[in-house]
């Protein structure tokens, strides 16, 4: 049931983890200006020490993450924002997949019909084709 409350309320844990991050941050600031530094100077010292504070969240968050769910989630709605905004644009690709659908749908059940499937015919697997060839002179010549 976790995984379930990580994906429900993934929004609230983001922000914990942005409130926890910032909570090291500023202890270790006051850590620094209790040691004798001016404010400025903690702050610039603990963020260069702690480092880049949106690359530490990112990182962390991708940990949480179900990277392909998430990534196919995020470009299925990229994909209708874009549509939304485009409606001619919309309307030629629906168009063009219910063209090429419909015309893969009709080639598919023609080479059904007369390639994959059996002859309408008892026991199929026993019709044979006879050709015939004559030998001689005379094979060649069609007018006679």
């Amino acid at each position: 049931m976790r995984w379930l409350e990580r994906i429900l309320f993934r929004r609230r844990l983001y922000d914990e983890l942005s409130e926890s991050i910032r909570q090291h941050l500023e202890e270790e600031i006051e850590n620094l200006v209790e040691d004798g530094m001016s404010p400025e100077e903690a702050t610039r010292a603990a963020r260069r020490e702690f480092g880049n504070v949106t690359l530490i969240e990112e990182r962390s968050r991708d940990v949480w993450r179900w990277p392909s769910l998430e990534s196919v989630w995020g470009d299925v709605t990229f994909a209708a924002r874009q549509l939304w905004r485009n409606p001619g644009f919309s309307l030629t690709v629906v168009l063009t997949l219910a063209l090429s659908i419909g015309a893969n749908t009709a080639i598919f059940s023609i080479v059904n019909a007369l390639l994959l499937k059996n002859l309408p015919y008892p026991h199929p697997e026993r019709i044979a084709a006879i050709y015939g060839r004559t030998i001689g002179s005379a094979a060649g010549d069609w007018r006679r």
